[in-house]
C-alpha cells in the first residue's frame, strides 16, 4: 500500500471491525501486508464453494454479497438471493481466513470500489509472528460473528413465534 493511500484510509481501518484496537505499530504491520485494490462494478471478489483468497476491508464503493442462482452442489436456486450490501469499513472473506472453507457466498463490487487486501498467507504469517495481533484479529471477529449469530437467533425467534394457546382453549 503506497504511503499516501496508508494515510488516507488509515482512520477508517482502525475502526473497521478486524482491526480495531490495534496499536499504531501494530496496525503498520498489517498494512505493511496489505495491497489497495481498486475494482470495477460486478467484478466478482469472493465466488460461493471456491476458497477466498484472503480478507477485503471495503474503503470506497459498495459490495454485494449474494447466493448465486447456480450452487455448488446439486441444489439450484430459482434466482440470485441478496444476502447483503457492504459500504466502507466492513469486510469480507473473514470466514476463509478462519476455517479455510470454501466461501458461503459469492460477493461482487456494485460499485467501483476500493479494498484493503490482506492475503491468507500474509495474515497467518503475522498473526504466526505477532501473538498481540493475531489475538486481537480473532477476538474483534469472534465478537463480530457471535453477535451476527445473535441477531439470527433473534431473527428467528420472530419466524418461529408460536403464540401462547389462550386459556379456553385449553379448557
Amino acid at each position: 500500500m503506497t504511503e499516501r493511500a496508508l494515510d488516507r484510509y488509515r482512520g477508517m481501518l482502525t475502526h473497521s471491525v478486524p482491526f480495531e484496537g490495534l496499536a499504531s505499530g501494530d496496525l503498520d504491520a498489517v498494512l505493511s501486508r496489505c495491497r489497495l485494490l481498486e475494482v470495477d462494478a460486478e467484478r466478482e471478489l469472493l465466488t460461493e464453494g471456491t476458497a477466498g483468497p484472503g480478507l477485503y476491508v471495503l474503503l470506497e464503493g459498495a459490495v454485494e454479497v449474494f447466493l448465486p442462482e447456480r450452487s455448488v452442489g446439486p441444489v439450484r436456486r430459482a434466482t440470485a438471493v441478496q444476502l447483503n450490501v457492504l459500504g466502507p469499513g466492513r469486510c469480507l472473506g473473514e470466514y476463509g481466513l478462519i476455517d479455510d472453507q470454501p466461501s458461503s457466498a459469492s460477493a461482487r463490487a456494485a460499485s467501483r470500489a476500493r479494498l484493503c487486501f490482506l492475503a491468507r498467507d500474509d495474515f497467518r504469517d503475522l498473526a504466526d509472528r505477532h501473538d498481540r495481533i493475531g489475538k486481537i484479529f480473532y477476538l474483534n471477529l469472534l465478537r463480530f460473528l457471535v453477535a451476527r449469530l445473535r441477531e439470527k437467533d433473534q431473527e428467528l425467534d420472530l419466524v418461529l413465534l408460536v403464540e401462547p394457546r389462550s386459556a379456553s382453549a385449553r379448557r
